[in-house]
């Protein structure tokens, strides 16, 4: 007989639960207004617009839609069923939770067994091999070679540093002996099968760094050899698994999060005694590569916590100049980079042992460089007075500052690098917008009073032939009727009203979203009936589906500043601005339907058989392209 948690103690863990608190131990928060904002942690964004509301115990993200509470924030994020989410709340706000006996327990899928499964045996092993420090072989090996390095007993335990002894099974055998299933031990890649069926260990022999989730789970090993075997190799790291990612997955993340927050800043290096030994010297706001090249998953997750970078390179010169690539990830993600690099022949762990933790600190202060100034000291080495190698170190420092996603940051290092390099910088902008011609956006503009005649523009597709709006357009359609809907847009039309004119006279355009169809069709029947409604109306809606839509759409993403009214200055807000939102929305139906025409007069083009029919042909595409170019000038858009 299973059990499951009690509705009491589900209740004592929501009521004691705060949202800020629980979000924010994942991602940096802001204060903004009554509100928190931070960037998404479930998709990747340049602007924060991940909301958290502690007075309602809510979150809504305006990039990707994600909204709940603390439980499906712990749900989502961490893969967690709905009472492991509860049980992880109760742990951290210490209530003992009461558990009622059922009969039946619904199975987890075989994915999410496999991985709860592999996070047991990881767990398993590192408590081996913490253990394992305690035996004769283990304090001679293991905690000697930490011990030599100047590592405290609280540095060993808190990073949970291990030894694995020589022995080939010694792992093995003791998770058999406990009865644990080694197949999951050998899918995390401690152990291997032989052909006769047994089991070897893979970590035989070295100093074990376990490498932990954001949440403290243990979800691989890297392991150090002892005596130097070049038939193995100096660093043994767990495979990727069902939980370990590499790629997405920082050393030292758990245990400096905390700090990377609070000090709005992170230290990235490369080695794992990288972290371990600045952690110790008091810089504990460090994280490492773990010894890959930086990718964009690993400065996705320093992006929860700071937008500041600094970068901590050895002292190797042909070694930086091959890690450059690492700014300029980090830059195209929207960071602020400074560098830090070391004399010949130290890297952060040597150097920081040479100079102590206090003069360490200094020098990290005092040396510390913005990215285009140590770039540029870096590349014009032994350059001289060559103009030509001189113009490819402006080049390649253009080409970094043109990923960067800000205009007034680029601005800003564009006149920095006319300085350094004694360039004209309207010429370095122009360069620079050319590299970033091939990225640029499209902003809207605002439309012109010549809207009207535009919307009313005679446009018809063959009886047979449809159009979508797209799932954006649909989403802003629906979002206009429920939002103003029942407010006035003309003189004698509201939004509805002018809304349901333009689609039934535009029957070729067709809503994909049934949720979006459901909405338009109930207005359109309430329209008819001549019956009022309002945002309410949606906000207590029968329908579930409708009923979170409309409560998406009424939550305001951006909260206007006291200071504004104070001063007397009036903005519109998102909801306030319908008027010029739904006259874009139309323009933009009317570009794609006029779009979708061209296709099909270039098709009835190319079946046509007389030089009649071809001059049409070719008569109307030029009326469709000057009504396209018309409305493309309206928005503001690029014709392809």
């Amino acid at each position: 007989m299973s059990t499951v948690i009690s509705r009491k103690s589900i209740d004592d863990v929501i009521n004691a639960t705060a949202i800020d608190e629980v979000v924010g131990d994942y991602i940096a928060l802001k204060k903004r207004g009554s509100n928190l904002l931070g960037r998404c942690p479930f998709h990747d964004e340049k602007t924060p617009s991940f909301t958290v509301s502690p007075a309602k115990g809510i979150y809504k993200c305006f990039g990707c839609g994600k909204a709940g509470n603390a439980v499906s924030f712990l749900m989502e994020h961490d893969s967690l069923s709905f009472s492991d989410a509860i049980r992880k709340l109760a742990a951290k706000y210490r209530i003992v939770l009461e558990e009622d006996n059922i009969v039946n327990r619904e199975e987890y899928n075989e994915s999410q067994k496999k991985r709860e499964n592999l996070l047991i045996a990881l767990d398993f092993a590192s408590k081996f091999f913490i253990e394992q420090m305690q035996t004769e072989e283990g304090k001679i090996a293991g905690d000697s070679y930490f011990r030599e390095r100047g590592f405290t007993r609280q540095t060993i335990e808190e990073f949970q540093l291990g030894y694995s002894p020589q022995s080939w099974t010694a792992l093995a055998d003791t998770a058999k002996k406990n009865q644990y299933n080694l197949e999951y031990f050998e899918a995390a890649g401690l152990i291997k099968k032989r052909e006769d069926g047994t089991y070897f260990d893979l970590f035989r022999h070295r100093v074990i760094f376990p490498i932990h989730d954001l949440t403290g789970k243990v979800i691989a090993f890297g392991g150090r050899q002892l005596v130097k075997d070049d038939k193995s190799p100096k660093y043994l790291n767990s495979p990727e698994t069902d939980v370990y990612h590499k790629s997405n997955v920082l050393y030292g993340i758990y245990q400096s999060k905390k700090y990377i927050k609070n000090l709005n800043n992170c230290f990235l290096v490369e080695g794992y005694t990288d972290v371990t030994t600045l952690h110790q010297a008091e810089v504990k706001n460090v994280v490492a590569s773990s010894g890959t090249s930086l990718t964009e998953g690993q400065i996705k997750l320093i992006k929860r916590f700071t937008d500041n970078v600094t970068v901590l390179y050895d002292g190797d010169a042909a070694g930086i100049k091959a890690s450059l690539r690492g700014i300029d990830l980090l830059l195209e993600q929207g960071l602020n980079v400074r560098t830090v690099s070391f004399p010949e022949g130290e890297d952060p762990d040597s150097y920081c042992k040479h100079l102590g933790s206090t003069e360490f600190q200094n020098y990290l202060k005092t040396q510390e460089k913005d990215f285009i100034i140590f770039k540029a000291e870096l590349l014009m080495q032994g350059v001289g007075n060559d103009p030509i190698r001189k113009t490819e170190v402006v080049k390649n420092l253009l080409t970094s500052i043109s990923l960067i996603p800000d205009a007034l940051k680029r601005s800003a290092y564009a006149r920095e690098c006319s300085r350094l390099m004694d360039t004209d910088e309207k010429l370095l902008l122009v360069e620079i917008n050319k590299l970033r011609k091939n990225k640029s956006g499209i902003d809207s503009q605002v439309i012109s009073q010549e809207i009207q005649e535009i919307l009313h523009t005679k446009t018809d597709l063959p009886a047979e032939e449809v159009y979508s709006g797209g799932d954006e357009q649909e989403m802003n359609l629906v979002r206009l009727l429920i939002q103003s809907g029942h407010k006035k847009f003309m003189e004698d039309a509201t939004v509805a009203d002018f809304v349901f004119k333009e689609l039934r006279a535009d029957e070729a355009l067709k809503i994909a979203n049934p949720v979006f169809q459901r909405v338009i069709d109930e207005l359109t029947e309430m329209i008819e009936q001549n019956l009022s409604f309002d945002e309410n109306y949606f906000i207590n809606h029968t329908d579930s589906e409708i009923r979170t839509l409309a409560a998406s759409f009424l939550t305001e993403k951006h909260e206007l500043s006291p200071t504004w009214f104070d001063n007397g200055i009036m903005i519109k807000t998102i909801r306030e601005n319908y008027v010029h939102d739904l006259q874009s929305l139309f323009l933009f139906l009317k570009k794609n339907k006029i779009e979708q025409l061209i296709k099909s007069n270039l098709e009835e083009f190319a079946k046509a058989e007389t030089d009649e029919e071809k001059d049409f042909c070719m008569h109307y595409h030029i009326q469709l392209i000057g009504v396209r170019n018309i409305i493309s000038e309206m928005l503001g858009t690029t014709i392809n």
